[in-house]
């Protein structure tokens, strides 16, 4: 499972992300290879004894899951997704499971271990069928904790027949060298989904329908969990936090997911100063984009830019037409299907509203 495409809605406030996975084949010749082919190749993994050996580390205990009787969920909380990891607080996760999915027998304790009812449906979906959702709650890029009991949030989504994985990753706080911001929280969260397909046969949903969601600097790393799917840059630091990169059968595992979907998410902050600027700055003429400065220069160059950036996107609206800017007589690159498209969609938002 690999993703092909990331499709932004490219507007000045909101972007919603959409990634859905995808293959595409070539038909030209037999020397050519499809893109399917070469993601594959580019994200081919060697299994070694090792990895095999870390793998059975991280294998869920299926004797010591809970049981909320409000919302008929059984959980487990301080599921560690790294033999290497480092915080407590942060390192590990929570899964919540619909009841109707399963079938508990008491532990001791008030625990229970559990077997999978693949016949009982909650709405249309069984326990083999069931998505799996990550929230991704980092506005700013802040870390997101584990959770360390029952989390009432999960509710709204294991209510609508959903598996929900409350993984907690670190963020920009952890400045230390041992808890660096970037690239760990992305990294904790691939851990955490190569955990939950290592441990396939001991939880219920479908570990090939993950997804992940956020807002803000959560929208940003769910986007980056849909677009870097098994890249490789990030193999050395899933071996720092001892991720399972195989299975204890000796496969390599994945932590590309199914789809991400990212509100307003804090990405490519180029493209959006430069939006900013092509959306406001070219109409502002007082302090640094006052005539003659040049921060009104710099100004303008970005708004050209912007017009340049939207121009390569290749961007069509519902009928198939091509959204582009073109020159204009007053202002920068303030013509064009895009701009009528945004004004269209900005009066109907108003009229609306």
């Amino acid at each position: 499972m690999k993703l092909k495409q990331v499709l932004p809605l490219a507007g000045c406030l909101l972007a919603t992300t959409a990634l859905m996975s995808a293959c595409s084949q070539t038909k030209t010749t037999s020397k050519q290879t499809s893109t399917a082919a070469k993601v594959a190749k580019a994200t081919k993994q060697t299994v070694t004894k090792t990895d095999v050996t870390n793998a059975k580390k991280l294998l869920i205990n299926q004797h010591k899951w809970r049981y909320n009787a409000k919302h008929k969920v059984y959980y487990q909380v301080g599921i560690k997704y790294g033999t290497k990891t480092t915080s407590k607080t942060y390192e590990s996760m929570g899964i919540f499971i619909p009841a109707k999915y399963v079938t508990a027998k008491a532990s001791g304790n008030k625990t229970y271990r559990l077997t999978f009812n693949n016949k009982a449906k909650l709405k249309g979906y069984t326990a083999k069928t069931a998505p799996i959702v990550i929230p991704v709650n980092t506005p700013g890029y802040a870390a997101q904790a584990a959770p360390t009991g029952y989390d009432s949030s999960s509710a709204k989504y294991t209510k609508a027949g959903f598996i929900y994985v409350a993984a907690g990753c670190r963020g920009l706080s952890q400045t230390d060298k041992s808890n660096g911001s970037s690239p760990w929280g992305v990294t904790d969260l691939k851990s955490a989904v190569r955990t939950l397909r290592l441990n396939s046969s001991r939880i219920a949903g479908n570990t090939n329908r993950v997804f992940t969601f956020g807002h803000s600097g959560g929208g940003a790393q769910s986007a980056l969990m849909g677009a870097t799917g098994d890249s490789k840059k990030y193999t050395k630091y899933l071996k720092k936090i001892g991720a399972p990169l195989a299975t204890t059968a000796g496969k390599s595992t994945s932590d590309a997911i199914a789809g991400a979907m990212a509100w307003c998410p804090i990405t490519s902050l180029d493209t959006a100063n430069e939006a900013y600027e092509w959306n406001m700055g070219q109409y502002a003429t007082t302090g640094t984009r006052k005539s003659g400065t040049w921060t009104k220069a710099l100004s303008n160059d970005m708004a050209t830019q912007y017009a340049s950036y939207i121009n390569k996107l290749g961007l069509k609206d519902s009928n198939g037409q091509t959204l582009s800017l073109t020159k204009s007589s007053t202002g920068i690159y303030t013509t064009g299907t895009y701009a009528t498209y945004l004004k269209k969609k900005w009066n109907s938002h108003s009229i609306t509203s």
